[in-house]
């Protein structure tokens, strides 16, 4: 910097630069450092509705004889009797009744509670889990990014159910299966609190983007259990409606891939970051490519790891377990 008369005179043009290269970075990192408070603000507030749903969950079972309310959204669609390998047995769902009204969901998302393919508040204040929730704004994420969208949230179509997910399409594929496993249909009702062995390690709730059709979480929340090995167990061995190995068949909300946010049968909640990011463009894919819901997922390296992590959480110690270095194949 010059001086003239004694007196401190103008900047250089590279001090200026300097200067303004500084202010730059650090109004960069403030920046950057506000963006992450605010998605761990978020993160938080999501973990916070979800730990009220999981509590719900279980105040609900507390208060009707320790049964748990239905993942669903609507009447289960499942009657008749199931014949397999364990033997012939009836599914009497909620006492045969198959009336929305009288069922127990945890959401009443049907009929007049719908508008066009959106959820009306009726949706979630006349569900079963209102009572104990008290507030609409825990239904709805804070990470959402849709601003019209109610609900943010599905429960696990493994838990509280008679049968596998309480839907024709999925349990007229997988009964066989699981008796092939070993695992009988009293090991897989999951309908009361003593019937789920691991609730710390069994999902309760998630961020779900249903996004096939619907603005709403239609139904529970699910994923195929088996391996591209046990396609033969598809639709009961009828080779005209296989379709193969599916994997993915809903997936968690891909709003952050390093914030897939979810709850817990016990209350506790956690956050998991895909492994493999490239998995947000697949499922989602180009506009008109229709993946989605029941997206096969390639195998990568020998692994799907986030499918993986999210199938071992489905229903840890009545689905059986793969091995930790599972390579499905495929």
């Amino acid at each position: 910097m010059r001086r003239r008369n004694g007196m401190a005179g103008a900047f250089t043009l590279t001090e200026l630069i300097v200067v303004v290269a500084i202010i730059v970075l650090l109004m960069s990192l403030v920046m950057v450092a506000a963006k992450q408070a605010l998605v761990q603000a978020r993160v938080a507030g999501c973990f916070s509705n979800q730990r009220q749903i999981a509590f719900a969950y279980a105040n609900y079972a507390n208060d009707n004889t320790v049964a748990f309310v239905s993942p669903r959204t609507s009447a289960s669609d499942f009657t008749g009797t199931l014949t397999n390998t364990c033997g012939s047995f009836p599914i009497v769902i909620n006492n045969g009744n198959t009336n929305s009204d009288s069922y127990h969901s945890w959401t009443a998302s049907y009929g007049a509670n719908l508008i066009g393919n959106r959820e009306r508040s009726t949706a979630l204040t006349k569900g079963r889990l209102f009572p104990y929730m008290g507030d609409e704004k825990l239904y709805r994420s804070p990470l959402e990014p849709e601003r019209d969208r109610l609900r943010s949230y599905s429960i696990n179509g493994f838990v509280g159910v008679t049968v596998p997910t309480d839907a024709v399409g999925m349990v007229s594929g997988w009964h066989q299966w699981f008796c092939a496993k070993g695992v009988t249909p009293v090991m897989w009702r999951t309908t009361h609190l003593a019937r789920i062995p691991q609730p710390s390690r069994t999902l309760c709730s998630l961020t779900e983007d249903d996004s096939e059709g619907f603005n709403y979480n239609n139904e529970g929340w699910v994923i195929d259990p088996r391996t591209p090995g046990d396609i033969a167990f598809l639709y009961d061995n009828n080779p005209v409606a296989s379709t193969g190995w599916s994997g993915w068949i809903d997936w968690p909300a891909l709003w952050d891939p390093k914030h897939l946010t979810y709850s817990y049968v016990d209350g506790s909640t956690e956050s998991y970051a895909l492994q493999k990011p490239a998995l947000v463009s697949e499922i989602e894919g180009p506009p008109g490519a229709g993946f989605g819901h029941w997206y096969a997922e390639p195998n990568y390296n020998g692994f799907r790891r986030d499918w993986y992590h999210f199938r071992e959480r489905l229903a840890p110690g009545i689905i059986p377990a793969l091995p930790v270095k599972f390579t499905p194949g495929g």
